[in-house]
């Protein structure tokens, strides 16, 4: 509407551009056109008596960027009126395409009316009318209109699209960019099936408007029955807020809030919710007494300048199973984090902080460290003319329990790193490094396993000096359309650790050996626990790649111990002189299809002490896929568990708008069983969209019983 009458409204003044037979050369110009306005038809008529300017047949104004075709236009100079008449067709800028039958424009311009009126938006929704009138410039009232955003159907172009809204009147407001309807019914394949005295969304051109989003709906055996309404709330163009209370009938009211902000060098995201409801105890008894439960999520990043930038990401809940019991999130520990960082070149700086929150049910609050200050810096020389190059590293932090050891350390490394390539295809890598530790420990038990032993305050401190020299040689021949790769890897590496036994272990904890460390000078994880003596570390890559992208990859692999005693504990894969040993298949012959195994054996038995399978079949639309996982005990390890569990998720493309999908996790140990399961059905097409789902949860955790949830939302495109 916007532009149609927008040039009626401007265009007072035309130029004939193009007239054929309308003028002889000589004829004085038609008074009152624009000269930047280009204006053609078939048959052009002046009655200078009456001043009105009739143009017939392929009638076309061209302003600007819109254009604007019609059977016949009237322009009455001394009224200031303008009249068209038959297919009348609008071209925005913006895209949007106006049709009407007659339009017929007064006062100045600024008032008129219009007769069937159709518009089509640039989102492909449209909106009809059987009269307009355009009560001001910014202002136009639609009587008896519909709107929609479904397409018309092909093959009978007179059927109800899926949904539309009637209404007696529809006024779109162009300064708010809101379309507004007053006793509107919507419609579902022309049923109607719901009537509001008010109903209010943004016109096409705008991205973001305040409002209520689509509701959804569930039925959980732990919750009850349930209903969450979001509200949209925009602050500012920089900044919005959206509120979601979700009522439910045997946990009362839930409030979710999400609030986004975006600033000229960065930006937040803060979401929290809160609710008020009855005491349970880890029986999931009521107490008697009532509590308030819910949760804070935030992060934010933000550049200072080309090098440095800094930035936060929190989590906290007030309650260890809140989170489940509203499906929220399933981790079992919260991390949250604030930090200064600088990258410039290859040097990187970074100053944080870390707390952590547990929610398991054998978590102690008073064992889990709080990190105030971390220090990382690394420097990265550029290579010489031989490639060689040097590195700096330098870790530093503190960190304390509110009961138990504290500890502080500080670390700086340096080393110098060759790789060489020799004539033949030969690639052999030196690196020579040593590490300084100095530890300051507080409250440290003189025996870790009896908590009733002594405290100690003590300074601690070792180097540890490293030597490694690697070598591999990729063997490469074509044979067709297939590019055949063998790969000898061998690696010598020597490291010790002199100085104290005695340095605390906070950040090696848990240990995994697989193929990702296979190679390299430490194994472990953080730097309190270092990998000491001579080792040969050894490994062959196969590979088979085709011209069309599919390829086969397979990496074997044992590392050698020349000590009789390693530092590793038993269980870890390395303990003995000779590790078990680790390998890696991927399998990947189309975009379509992908498979990866991750096995560990070992190497007295060959028993499977680690497999891991993950198996992909399918395009975006449609796929499966399957995992399997199965874990050995590992009691000298810390939150290393026996693990055996087989989990599997799929999505069907059933038609072009309807879907399924679903994904099941089971444990396979004798004491297990299923875990969690969902299955859903959806539809969605350019308009409509809708989902039903199932969730099934099959474990408790205290108060959190085995639960069953149903839920349903809706869509309507493109106001949620």
């Amino acid at each position: 509407m916007k532009g149609l009458l927008g040039i009626l409204l401007t265009t007072t003044m035309l130029t004939i551009a193009h007239l054929p037979g309308a003028f002889a050369a000589d004829q004085p110009s038609v008074p009152g056109l624009d000269k930047e306005s280009l204006f053609s038809a078939d048959k052009i008529e002046y009655d200078k008596q009456n001043e009105i300017v009739t143009a017939i047949g392929s009638v076309e104004i061209v302003q600007g960027e819109r254009v604007l075709k019609a059977d016949k236009v009237i322009y009455n100079v001394r009224q200031d009126t303008i009249e068209a008449v038959g297919n009348i067709a609008l071209l925005e800028p913006s895209g949007e395409v106006v049709f009407a039958d007659k339009v017929e424009l007064q006062n100045e311009l600024k008032t008129g009316a219009i007769r069937d009126i159709r518009v089509l938006f640039t989102d492909n929704s449209r909106l009809a009318a059987q009269s307009a009138v355009r009560v001001d410039e910014n202002t136009v009232i639609m009587n008896n209109a519909v709107y929609s955003t479904c397409r018309i159907c092909e093959t009978d172009r007179n059927a109800a699209p899926l949904w539309q809204a009637k209404s007696s009147e529809v006024e779109h407001d162009k300064l708010s960019k809101t379309i507004t309807y007053r006793h509107a019914v919507m419609e579902f394949y022309g049923v109607p099936v719901l009537y509001t005295p008010y109903f209010s969304h943004p016109d096409p051109t705008v991205d973001r408007l305040s409002g209520l989003l689509a509701p959804s709906f569930k039925n959980s055996s732990d919750l009850g029955y349930g209903i969450s309404v979001p509200y949209y709330y925009v602050i500012s163009e920089d900044k919005d807020l959206t509120v979601t209370p979700t009522a439910t009938t045997k946990a009362g009211l839930q409030v979710a809030t999400e609030y986004r902000q975006a600033f000229r060098k960065g930006n937040i995201e803060l979401d929290g919710s809160l609710t008020y409801v009855e005491e349970r105890d880890n029986n999931d008894d009521k107490t008697g007494d009532k509590e308030f439960l819910g949760h804070f999520r935030g992060n934010g990043q933000f550049q200072v300048n080309s090098t440095w930038s800094w930035g936060f990401d929190t989590f906290v809940t007030n309650d260890d199973t809140y989170l489940e019991k509203y499906d929220i999130s399933d981790a079992d520990t919260l991390t949250s984090t604030a930090y200064i960082q600088g990258l410039r070149g290859r040097n990187y700086t970074s100053i944080s902080a870390w707390g952590f929150q547990g929610l398991n049910a054998d978590d102690n609050s008073g064992d889990i460290p709080i990190v105030p200050a971390w220090l990382e810096y690394s420097y990265v020389g550029e290579p010489d003319r031989y490639g060689a190059r040097f590195d700096a590293n330098v870790d530093a932090l503190t960190l304390f329990r509110t009961s138990g050891q504290d500890t502080s350390r500080v670390s700086a490394s340096g080393g110098w790193h060759l790789p060489y390539t020799t004539p033949s295809g030969q690639v052999i890598t030196l690196d020579a490094n040593i590490r300084g530790d100095l530890y300051y420990t507080q409250d440290q038990l003189e025996n870790p396993f009896d908590t009733t032993s002594e405290t100690t305050n003590d300074f601690t401190g070792r180097i540890i000096p490293s030597l490694s020299v690697k070598w591999n040689y990729p063997f490469v021949r074509h044979a067709g359309n297939t590019r055949q790769m063998i790969e000898p890897v061998v690696e010598a590496v020597w490291s010790e650790a002199l100085g104290s036994k005695n340095t605390p272990n906070e950040d090696s904890l848990s240990f995994e050996f697989d193929d990702t460390n296979l190679f390299g000078s430490n194994r472990y994880a953080g730097l309190d626990r270092v990998e000491e003596g001579p080792r040969l570390n050894y490994g062959i890559n196969l590979g088979f790649y085709g011209s069309g992208g599919g390829y086969t990859t397979l990496l074997l692999g044992q590392s050698l111990h020349l000590d009789n005693e390693t530092s590793f504990d038993e269980g870890t894969g390395l303990e003995d002189e000779l590790s078990d040993y680790v390998a890696r298949l991927e399998v990947q012959p189309t975009d379509f299809v992908k498979y990866t195994q991750r096995v560990r054996i070992d190497q007295d038995d060959l028993n499977l002490d680690r497999n891991e399978i993950e198996f992909r079949l399918g395009t975006d639309d449609t796929w499966f896929e399957v995992g399997y996982l199965r874990l050995r005990d590992d009691l000298s390890a810390v939150e290393v568990e026996k693990r055996n569990e087989v989990y599997t998720a799929s999505r069907i493309k059933l038609s072009e708008f309807w879907s399924t999908y679903g994904q099941y996790r089971r444990n396979l140990e004798s004491d297990g069983g299923s875990i969690d399961a969902q299955l859903g059905l959806e539809y969605l097409d350019e308009c409509f969209g809708f989902a039903i789902e199932l969730k099934r949860k099959f474990t408790r955790d205290r108060n959190v019983k085995p639960s069953t949830e149903v839920g349903f939302r809706i869509r309507l495109l493109p106001f949620n």
